[in-house]
């Protein structure tokens, strides 16, 4: 996988782990904003820098970020931060690694899938991946700032649709319960987030994770969509620099 890398020089480091619709530079500016912590930025397979890896599945694109954690992070571990799929596989890299993760936090993390009518649209949407008006159609839904739009489209674009569909079909089949099953026995901290104005497949959510694990802790980012590292950056970054420092939810965040 390529691999960006911010502040080497810092004492911890921490993976960001992307969405689906984009690739690793959605977090250039998280990782910029951090400068005591060492930023470890993959592209994952079939997105970016990335794009000509075929995407394989969950389980194995987790243990391949477990093994940059081990070659990049500072003693072999780090704190982990995924939104939407990034989210998915932060979850599922915490359950089978827990020995490389100091904690975990997740936004948009839907593991209990997608079924039903939106499961039906989300996919008919890879036919449209081609289009460019598309990819400028979802940044608008998406809230993203103008400065982040071209280079959205840019990568949308070049997404590997093979491996896109690959992997959408695993995320709307859900994380397998063997899976999340691990989380009982990695008692690694866990702050999963729901933006409080995005479809409740998040936090539905929140029960299969909390009902495995003491150390999960969920809370709704008030007024935020799926996408709110975009829509509002600085919230996004006290929310995360808080918890690198704390070990605590936020206070700006509400309880579910």
């Amino acid at each position: 996988m390529h691999v960006a890398q911010y502040h080497p020089e810092a004492r911890d480091s921490v993976l960001f782990v992307h969405g689906g619709n984009v690739a690793g530079w959605m977090w250039h500016e998280q990782a910029e904003a951090l400068p005591d912590h060492h930023a470890i930025v993959p592209d994952l397979p079939g997105f970016g820098g990335s794009a000509d890896e075929p995407w394989t599945d969950l389980a194995d694109v987790a243990d391949r970020l477990a093994d940059l954690i081990r070659e990049h992070g500072h003693d072999g571990r780090a704190h982990v931060v995924g939104l939407s799929l990034g989210a998915v596989l932060a979850v599922v890299l915490t359950a089978r690694h827990p020995n490389v993760v100091r904690s975990t936090l997740v936004t948009g993390a839907i593991v209990d899938g997608v079924r039903g009518l939106t499961r039906h649209l989300g996919l008919l949407q890879l036919r449209m991946w081609g289009s460019p008006a598309y990819w400028k159609a979802t940044a608008r839904a998406f809230r993203l700032p103008a400065d982040a739009v071209d280079e959205f489209v840019r990568t949308g674009l070049g997404i590997d649709r093979s491996s896109a569909t690959r992997l959408m079909r695993q995320v709307y089949d859900g994380v397998p319960a063997v899976e999340l099953d691990r989380l009982r026995d990695a008692a690694v901290p866990l702050l999963a987030i729901a933006g409080g104005a995005e479809p409740r497949l998040t936090r539905d959510s929140f029960p299969s994770l909390s009902a495995r694990s003491s150390a999960v802790v969920t809370r709704i980012a008030p007024r935020m969509h799926h996408q709110w590292s975009a829509e509002d950056p600085e919230l996004f970054h006290r929310v995360l620099a808080h918890w690198l420092r704390t070990g605590e939810p936020s206070p700006e965040l509400a309880a579910p």
